[in-house]
């Protein structure tokens, strides 16, 4: 799948210049995973991507909580050790603890279509101090069906294919099997939906070895 989604955007991707640099892009693409989605074509760290995620789900933004072989991701953003808005501030600080919401409506009504949280604020998000913008996590939504499975949607505005995507795979299946763990529930798939879908122009060379075409 991660190989068909990169022989797509190189093929057929339209060129387009981000504030950043230059990328090539599809969009809306969405796959839906029954079993680890680890991405073997590249080097995933994965336990770093799960430490990460971990830091996410505490609330803390004190990079200074992150394990040290991830810390140095964020070190650029921080600001006297914190980073502002981040997916942990989304999760749990912005005026409701989103995951204990997501905890306890899969608890108390699973059939709710309002299982639904955000890293997206678009307040903060568009405050030219906001350092870094959300991109994945963008919209989560937790499914229950009758035989007692727990499943997850998440939407992600900009998808990094090369990569950010790999990790963020890892990351909402661990968050899955997480979330079935503290509610009573069974892990069932994870559906992911990438809106910008895209490859840097410094990665092109790396997704055409990584494909095959080069």
């Amino acid at each position: 799948v991660f190989s068909d989604i990169l022989e797509e955007i190189l093929t057929k991707g339209s060129v387009v210049a981000t504030r950043n640099s230059e990328t090539k892009r599809i969009k809306n693409k969405m796959v839906t995973f029954n079993k680890t989605p680890l991405v073997s074509l590249r080097t995933t760290a994965w336990k770093s991507a799960l430490r990460e995620m971990e830091w996410f789900l505490s609330g803390s933004n004190d990079i200074n909580d992150l394990h040290e072989s991830v810390r140095k991701w964020w070190e650029p953003w921080a600001n006297s050790g914190k980073v502002a808005n981040n997916y942990s501030v989304q999760f749990r600080e912005r005026g409701i603890d989103q995951i204990q919401y997501m905890i306890d409506t899969i608890i108390n009504e699973p059939t709710s279509r309002r299982n639904v949280i955000s890293t997206w604020d678009t307040y903060d998000m568009t405050r030219q101090e906001t350092p870094i913008t959300n991109c994945h996590g963008t919209t989560i939504q937790a499914f229950v069906e009758v035989d007692n499975s727990l499943h997850l949607t998440m939407y992600q505005r900009s998808a990094d294919m090369v990569l950010g995507v790999p990790h963020n795979w890892i990351q909402y299946w661990a968050m899955l099997i997480w979330l079935a763990n503290r509610t009573g529930k069974v892990a069932g798939s994870f559906t992911w939906i990438g809106g910008d879908c895209h490859i840097y122009k410094e990665h092109y060379e790396l997704a055409q070895k990584m494909v095959g075409r080069f």
